[in-house]
């Protein structure tokens, strides 16, 4: 592809293209620069907690992923939870033979679809999104047993959801935590930049030092709109457009 290039390659291209630059126009700079690439993002974050280990502290932090050249002002922290529901079997042509798991979570789900979720101006709104369903045994049998996971985009914290859950299920399904994180709240960059919400997942939330960092960033080029696609691509006018960023960002932290 002569205009196209990786999406995730290519925030790593943009990188190490900005380090180059920098090495080659300013020493100072270049020595207080460092790139840190992490395997595991997607599955379980297991290169940045082991990278945890070195027990590095930048300034500042800065994170590549594909947002369209935007600043994100946050990073949606991620909430996955499993609800179960327990019925009664019974043969499905009497009503008094038992009871439907299954008619129950859909009554639960209904609840959750019509709730209230947080949302922000600046932050963007909670999310959600019901994966993953199971339940039943037979067609003329009432489900004995119904699972339903859900996935929160979580725009306050991860205890404020769970709160929310908590009041809307009633005692109905029986609530267990999969996985979660707390959203992460970014900087506003010193240059004259676009920002916008980010709603995916990154290794900023398993960092242990994004606290004591002065400023954390999210940017870079291409659209996470097409990540995972049979045509996952950066278009390489991005690449060039979100390495001189960078090489502009970096330059303008150091005189900070």
């Amino acid at each position: 592809m002569n205009d196209k290039t990786k999406l995730f390659s290519g925030q790593l291209a943009a990188m190490v293209t900005a380090a180059i630059i920098i090495s080659k126009t300013d020493e100072d700079v270049a020595s207080a620069l460092g790139l840190l690439f992490v395997v595991g993002e997607e599955l379980d974050h297991i290169g940045m907690i082991e990278a945890n280990k070195l027990e590095i502290v930048p300034e500042y932090l800065l994170v590549g992923e594909p947002t369209e050249l935007k600043f994100g002002t946050i990073q949606k922290g991620a909430l996955k939870v499993k609800l179960t529901v327990t019925g009664q079997a019974g043969h499905s042509g009497y009503l008094n033979s038992g009871s439907s798991a299954i008619h129950k979570m859909i009554e639960v789900l209904h609840d959750v679809q019509h709730s209230d979720w947080p949302c922000d101006k600046t932050y963007g709104d909670t999310t959600y999104n019901i994966g993953k369903i199971s339940g039943g045994q037979a067609l003329n049998a009432w489900a004995a047993h119904c699972e339903a996971d859900i996935f929160f985009r979580v725009v306050t914290s991860v205890d404020n959801i769970k709160e929310m859950l908590t009041k809307i299920v009633n005692g109905r399904a029986e609530i267990t935590l999969l996985s979660f994180n707390d959203p992460v709240v970014l900087d506003t960059p010193p240059i004259d930049a676009e920002m916008d919400q980010v709603s995916f997942n990154t290794d900023i939330a398993y960092f242990d030092g994004k606290d004591k960092v002065k400023a954390k960033y999210l940017f870079g080029g291409g659209s996470i709109k097409n990540a995972h696609s049979k045509n996952e691509f950066i278009p390489k006018k991005e690449l060039h457009e979100c390495t001189s960023i960078l090489v502009n960002l970096v330059n303008q932290l150091y005189r900070k």
